[in-house]
């Protein structure tokens, strides 16, 4: 019973952990581009629902609510804005918060397009930000992998090639410098230009052994039932003569880091891996997104039961494990956020796009073209409808994954 109480315990820990903090460093965005654009914050909020907490400092009620899923920021104009009420009822009210007309002087729609475009970004900038300083946090406490080079393939024709390298092979040092991180080996060959290197290499030989009457040792691989392998390895070293420009050239290798090792990194290089694998990540998550809209792959949508285990699942790893998954869906949020869909705020900097190509069109032509307030609103609540629809179905199907 005490056991399943700590995992409980550790998994709901762990989960308001993830949401809140990606949450909380988007919605910090919104707040601190807000701020310097000089729009009026009315309220910095984490999670949904009834206010559990809240804290007036300044001209910003801040506050906790029960449910901590996401969060927001009520800015001066945009949501908190003097509306049209049927005769006979009286508008809803905030007691919490001063009612601010849309034209008030530090309202969010009084600001410029870029203002407001900075301003809707900065959540999902954040996030991205976020993403990098927990690798930064995992490579500096916890340590990350040595990697040296394993080349995949070498095409014929090209120095590598010509000097004798071959697939399989691993790039251990380069002009007598062992490798620890496989991007100082690409940095020093690119900057090579026209000058000769040498390459020292491992290379394996594999050696097929019958297994009939004996054992088959830990460090040896089964091929059938009745033969394995075993690996007689040669360091060997090839010079070669990178073609190209200096800063861009090449041997002609397809290549992939191989893990050797694994330290506590020094704080200038597990900062610089932290950012090299956050944009890395960032960018192969840009090009998901990419084939998923282009349908060159199938949409693998995960939905917030799914989420959950997940994060379950790593907590149960370790705190670097969990880490990492924060990274990850952090990435993940801050860019689908920056979809040009409605409710998201992608969607709503497509509206201040509009409406500067409609101010464009209109000063060119004499035209008074425009798009309402209430227009937007009915196209996010649209939206909204649709991303919730969304969400149903993609829990469902997580729930029925299970079974």
């Amino acid at each position: 019973m005490l056991a399943f109480l700590y995992i409980a315990v550790k998994t709901i820990i762990s989960i308001c952990f993830v949401l809140v903090s990606i949450a909380l460093v988007h919605e910090l965005g919104h707040y601190i581009t807000a701020k310097l654009c000089g729009i009026w914050v009315l309220e910095f909020a984490i999670g949904f629902g009834n206010r559990l907490f809240k804290k007036q400092w300044g001209e910003t009620l801040y506050s906790f609510r029960p449910f901590p899923l996401g969060g927001f920021v009520r800015l001066a104009g945009m949501d908190n804005t003097e509306e049209e009420t049927p005769e006979g009822e009286e508008p809803e009210v905030d007691e919490d918060l001063p009612v601010v007309p849309a034209d008030h002087p530090r309202s969010y729609m009084t600001r410029p397009a870029w203002a407001r475009i900075i301003v809707l970004s900065a959540g999902s900038i954040m996030n991205l930000v976020w993403a990098i300083v927990l690798f930064i946090a995992i490579y500096t406490i916890s340590g990350g992998p040595l990697t040296n080079i394993t080349v995949i393939e070498a095409a014929q024709g090209k120095p590598a090639y010509e000097a004798g390298i071959r697939s399989g092979d691993i790039i251990t040092a380069i002009d007598g410098v062992k490798l620890k991180d496989w991007g100082d080996g690409i940095s020093m060959i690119s900057n090579a230009a026209h000058k000769q290197v040498t390459l020292s290499v491992q290379r394996n030989h594999p050696i097929r052994k019958s297994a009939a009457g004996g054992a088959i040792m830990r460090e040896d691989i089964a091929v059938t039932d009745r033969s394995y392998e075993i690996h007689d390895q040669e360091t060997l070293e090839f010079v070669v003569s990178p073609e190209g420009e200096l800063g861009s050239a090449r041997i002609g290798i397809s290549l992939q880091p191989n893990n050797f090792d694994f330290q506590v990194l020094p704080f200038s290089k597990a900062v610089q891996k932290g950012v090299f694998d956050g944009l890395n990540v960032i960018e192969q998550t840009i090009g998901g997104l990419y084939k998923m809209f282009t349908r060159q792959t199938q949409a693998d949508v995960a939905g917030p039961v799914k989420i959950m285990k997940m994060i379950k699942d790593q907590a149960s790893k370790g705190i670097f494990d969990l880490l990492y998954l924060t990274a990850i869906l952090s990435v993940n949020i801050g860019l689908i956020n920056l979809l040009p869909l409605p409710v998201l705020d992608g969607g709503r900097v497509v509206f201040i796009l509009l409406e500067v190509l409609f101010g464009i069109i209109n000063r060119i032509s004499g035209l008074k073209l425009a798009i309402t307030s209430k227009v937007e609103e009915t196209v996010h609540f649209v939206g909204m409808i649709a991303l919730l629809g969304l969400l149903v179905f993609v829990t469902y199907k997580d729930i029925a994954s299970f079974f």
